[in-house]
């Protein structure tokens, strides 16, 4: 069934947002199918102006973002418009009519989608997730990955892609932290728009518990094939403990997924997030996949290839082995090269072993400000060593004896946010941390270990240490090396590097290395239960800055 809207109603509800003639007889050929260059054509226009007067109604008619489908949404505020003034669904055409929306057959809201007018590669990640919504009729498909590594991106691109085999695509970002309540009574909204409710939406005076809200959403899933994508899906869940478990009053985002997992539908909801929600591991089978985007060598070279660059294979290895899957950084790389190394990529690479700008900087210390204090404890260590660390030595080397279950725990819980790789070496599990990570953290505990060392100095005692009493600044294990076999500097050597500049600035070296070593002398016969490795790590620091 359609709904032909007539043209002059459309005018009137134009007029009545500020819509100009002009502005008003581009957006019917719009409307009418035309493309932005046909419109121009016949208009004696550019196509910019086309896009801009469009970009005028779009504003007047409060549709934002920069996706796709805003011309979709303006069909269905258009509707909905003349669903409202005739107080019924089941509408009469007739001459002049403009719009016809199918109802309850197709729909697109896609919300605060970005752009994907640049896209990189990414075909065979495209395959896989289409293969598993489409052929596979999966309920759930979760994307994912850091921050930076073009999730987001991905599943617009995804969706665009397939959204001719459903009759709804709706797109989401969850970084306001929507109430679940509030979330679903949203979506059940938007359906209801489609056709008359069957059921009441919720009133002040008369709520609808969360679990109605689910079942009624549920119904909707089921006589409709929907996609449905909630990104940012990470801000829902509890920040500062281990991963996957949601914030006070957020549950209900796990009763949905349990109930869209385990109930029978057509639908399929794409969640992309930065961390994984615990129950997907249970979850876990025909219809209820992940995947974590990579970034191939083919997606690689386009963005250099973009930016005018033309790296040579070996150059594209060594960046891909530092900055790993994180798209974000590697273009950031290639603005870099192109203003900072006159286009040479081997300039950078001999300049610097891993290049952090601030943008991505401040996007990795939301993911590390995510951890609990334990996770943080783990990621440190693994910086220190500088090479994949096996259990038995993060257990040895840890003064806080702590259990094997709550090891695992916290390693599992850095695996579902991304930041943690199991590896198999020499017969034996070892973990380690993506590059990007482990340049941030080490960054991270050179500069605390520098604000301890100062505080040693002011305070002439230990109280305020922390890291100089619980990890060592420098483990027996094997030396590792960089892309080119030259040694990578230890967390010892860049802290004395950060040490030497700040004394070479200020008070020079006498003063500060005596009262190291007096209060160094005063731990002589203290046991590494009272002062845990702060005597070992001082007696190193001083002998560092002494030679």
């Amino acid at each position: 069934m359609t709904t032909p809207i007539p043209q002059n109603f459309v005018q009137t509800i134009a007029k009545q947002r500020g819509v100009t003639d002009a502005e008003l007889e581009t957006v019917f050929m719009a409307l009418d199918g035309q493309s932005t260059a046909t419109i121009a054509t016949k208009l004696g226009i550019s196509d910019i102006a086309v896009r801009k007067r469009l970009g005028e109604v779009y504003k007047k008619f409060q549709i934002g973002g920069n996706g796709p489908g805003k011309l979709s949404e303006l069909r269905h505020q258009l509707l909905f418009s003349y669903h409202t003034d005739q107080g019924t669904s089941d509408f009469s055409g007739g001459k002049g009519s403009l719009l016809k929306v199918a109802i309850g057959h197709r729909q697109e809201d896609w919300g605060q989608a970005p752009d994907v007018s640049v896209f990189y590669g990414r075909t065979e990640e495209l395959t896989t997730l289409k293969q598993w919504i489409v052929s596979d009729n999966c309920r759930l498909v979760a994307l994912l990955g850091l921050a930076g590594s073009g999730k987001t991106t991905l599943s617009v691109q995804l969706a665009k892609q397939v959204q001719n085999e459903f009759d709804v695509v709706i797109w989401r970002s969850l970084r306001s932290t929507p109430a679940p309540s509030d979330f679903l009574g949203s979506l059940i909204q938007l359906f209801s728009n489609q056709q008359k409710p069957d059921v009441p939406l919720a009133e002040p005076s008369k709520r609808i518990d969360l679990n109605s809200k689910i079942s009624r959403l549920v119904e909707y899933l089921r006589k409709h094939r929907c996609l449905v994508i909630l990104d940012d899906f990470e801000a829902v869940l509890r920040p500062e403990e281990l991963a996957g478990h949601y914030r006070e009053d957020y549950e209900g985002y796990r009763d949905l997924i349990v109930r869209l997992c385990e109930v029978n539908h057509n639908s399929c909801l794409l969640l992309v997030s930065s961390e994984e929600p615990t129950e997907l591991a249970l979850l876990a089978g025909e219809k209820v996949r992940s995947l974590k985007p990579a970034i191939s060598e083919e997606i690689a070279r386009e963005i250099f290839q973009e930016k005018g660059l033309s790296p040579q294979d070996r150059e594209l290895e060594i960046l891909l082995s530092r900055y790993g899957g994180n798209l974000l950084a590697l273009k950031i790389v290639a603005t870099t090269i192109n203003e900072f190394f006159e286009g040479n990529v081997l300039k950078l690479l001999e300049a610097t072993a891993l290049f952090i700008e601030e943008h991505i900087s401040n996007l990795l210390a939301q993911q590390f400000d995510r951890m609990s204090s334990s996770e943080q404890e783990i990621a440190y260590w693994i910086a220190i060593a500088q090479i994949p660390i096996s259990l038995a030595t993060l257990r040895e080397q840890m003064l806080v004896n702590s259990s094997l279950s709550d090891l695992l725990k916290n390693l599992d819980s850095l695996g579902r946010r991304s930041l943690i790789d199991k590896v198999s070496e020499g017969g034996e599990t070892v973990f380690m941390l993506q590059p990007l990570i482990v340049q941030y953290v080490s960054d991270r505990l050179v500069d605390q270990i520098r604000v301890e060392v100062l505080e040693t100095i002011k305070t002439q005692g230990i109280e305020r240490m922390r890291l100089l009493k619980t990890h060592k600044l420098s483990i027996n294990i094997a030396k590792r090396k960089g892309d080119k076999g030259e040694p990578i500097s230890s967390i010892l050597a860049l802290v004395k590097n950060r040490l030497q500049v700040l004394f070479a600035k200020t008070t020079g070296f006498e003063e500060p290395l005596n009262i190291l070593t007096k209060v160094a002398s005063h731990l002589e016969e203290k046991s590494i239960l009272e002062v845990g490795y702060a005597k070992e790590n001082l007696a190193q620091i001083i002998s560092e800055l002494q030679c």
